[in-house]
């Protein structure tokens, strides 16, 4: 899977996914940008997955419609998100294009 790291996420998430694709928003020169200019960027780029902490991304956008899957972590911070590894990598396998899937460490 291809997978872009929102920019609220440290860049060390991406080695809490070592078998897919991982780029972050800034290395992919879409920082910055609106969530909706930034998930048609993503669908532009063929990325499958969107990961996330932006809680209110679903109200703010049509998610079936965009042709990416969201995962949508618990916290910003590298540890937070550390702590829901497993959680997240299962998420991220099962990821399909149009669903948001709300990661929950227990």
């Amino acid at each position: 899977m291809r997978v872009l790291l929102d920019e609220m996420l440290p860049a060390g998430v991406a080695d809490l996914l070592p078998a897919h694709d991982v780029t972050t928003v800034q290395a992919a020169g879409f920082k910055g940008l609106n969530n909706g200019m930034l998930l048609r960027a993503a669908v532009e780029a063929r990325y499958d997955v969107l990961v996330t902490a932006d809680r209110n991304l679903d109200a703010q956008q049509n998610i079936a419609f965009i042709g990416i899957a969201i995962v949508l972590v618990r916290g910003s911070r590298m540890q937070d998100v550390a702590s829901q590894t497993e959680h997240l990598q299962t998420a991220v396998s099962h990821a399909t294009h149009g669903t948001m899937t709300r990661v929950d460490p227990g």
